[in-house]
């Protein structure tokens, strides 16, 4: 009976995620997608003349990230129906949701520690609405779906192969590559790919698979980038580890209203963070990362994530760590982290089902606060973009780049890229 009941609740979390995305997701754009969608399709078929020159713009550099994925899947939509259309490119991005949730089922399966109830867990976390930038906005989850997606199944491949000519090893550079043309971060999987391959002692794959990275890296090393550079601040390690704590403890981060309870969620954050990491180190100093290397590894890739983020964004302190964008990285700790404590013979079946118990009450509360910040978020939104619509010179956000958004807009409904919805207040 047990099964079932967890069976029904899985399919009860997964549906009402989908209803919502379906539900809530708009055709406008939204902060990055002005540079990163709106401003390309621009560039690429309006201004752009050569094949050539269009072929570099889909690697050329966004700030520090390669974002290839995101700009080949808007020009082919934009080549097939002549215009954009986000509330079908946030469908299409979601699923990669989908293949990721596959991708962890089939690792859980590889591992024999997959379960009804642990699926169930996985569910719980993979379909929240934590990460509501993500799954709502292209800007997000084209690029963060597709690098975990990537380098997740990059890995997992990678576990399997034998030899630098099979199958298994040819599809792990294939999506390793994919990986690093998605976001920023997918470039760890290079690194921990190496580790793997190392560690599982297989030396003339590990050599290839060098040599592959070498040549990745070198070609992101030389990509032009449209990014522009600012001023660096003074690094300061306290602001870096409240960031990287918060961040790493942040898939228990509910978001509540209440301001007293909003902040004594985000030091239970930390907590929670400073027990992952610890964890992490544990697990490594105590051989576990050399017993089981693919389940260290992934483990370790929203780690190392954590630490670039936190590094690279530590002026923003602990509200960065809680930010909706990067906190389905996150979502991935308590998944693997379960499969770790399974593998190790940590958990019995009735502690699971406490710990997946308190993990629907956080989905719960996570999902109600959140949904009504997704609502106010897009309604702003809207409402930014009719007002912007309606004038050019009101800008479409507070600060430097808001008339340069409100310029890209009218571009784009002028030469028919996007077609605004009527707003019903």
């Amino acid at each position: 009976m047990s099964k079932y009941l967890y069976l029904v609740v899985g399919i009860f979390i997964s549906t009402t995620f989908g209803y919502i995305l379906f539900t809530n997701s708009q055709n406008i754009p939204s902060f990055d997608d002005y540079d990163a969608t709106l401003a390309f399709i621009r560039n690429f078929y309006f201004e752009k003349s050569t094949d050539p020159e269009r072929l570099g713009m889909l690697f050329d550099l966004h700030n520090e990230h390669c974002i290839m994925i995101s700009r080949l899947s808007a020009s082919i939509y934009y080549a097939i129906f002549k215009e954009i259309n986000f509330t079908h490119l946030v469908l299409y991005q979601n699923l990669f949701l989908l293949g990721f949730y596959a991708v962890i089922l089939a690792i859980m399966k590889q591992q024999n520690l997959l379960s009804p109830l642990a699926a169930l867990f996985v569910t719980i976390f993979l379909f929240s609405l934590s990460f509501w930038q993500v799954s709502f906005y292209y800007w997000a989850g084209i690029q963060h779906y597709t690098v975990l997606f990537f380098s997740f199944l990059s890995l997992f491949l990678l576990s399997k192969a034998e030899k630098p000519n099979g199958k298994y090893f040819i599809l792990a550079c294939l999506f390793a590559s994919l990986a690093i043309f998605s976001f920023g971060n997918g470039v760890l999987a290079l690194f921990l790919g190496g580790f793997l391959l190392f560690v599982q002692k297989k030396k003339s794959a590990l050599v290839v698979w060098i040599v592959v990275s070498l040549l990745l890296l070198s070609f992101l090393y030389f990509s032009r980038t449209t990014g522009n550079g600012s001023e660096a601040e003074a690094f300061n390690f306290e602001w870096m580890g409240r960031l990287l704590f918060t961040f790493l403890g942040s898939f228990l981060f509910v978001n509540p209203p209440d301001i007293f309870w909003y902040k004594a969620n985000i030091i239970f954050c930390m907590i929670t963070g400073l027990a992952v990491l610890s964890c992490w180190i544990v697990l490594f100093l105590n051989g576990y990362a050399f017993k089981n290397p693919l389940l260290y590894v992934l483990f370790s890739f929203p780690i190392l994530t954590g630490i670039v983020i936190a590094i690279s964004r530590f002026s923003t302190k602990a509200a960065g760590g809680i930010a909706p964008r990067y906190m389905f990285f996150t979502a991935t700790i308590p998944v693997i982290l379960l499969l770790i404590l399974l593998d190790m013979g940590f958990l019995k079946k009735r502690v699971l089902q406490y710990i997946t118990f308190s993990a629907f009450l956080v989905w719960s509360l996570s999902f109600n606060n959140n949904l009504k910040v997704l609502k106010q978020s897009n309604e702003e939104l809207m409402i930014s973009v009719k007002k912007s619509e309606n004038n050019k010179d009101i800008p479409l956000i507070n600060g430097g780049n808001g008339l340069d958004y409100s310029a890209k807009l009218h571009w784009a409904i002028e030469n028919n890229v996007i077609k605004i919805p009527k707003y019903e207040e």
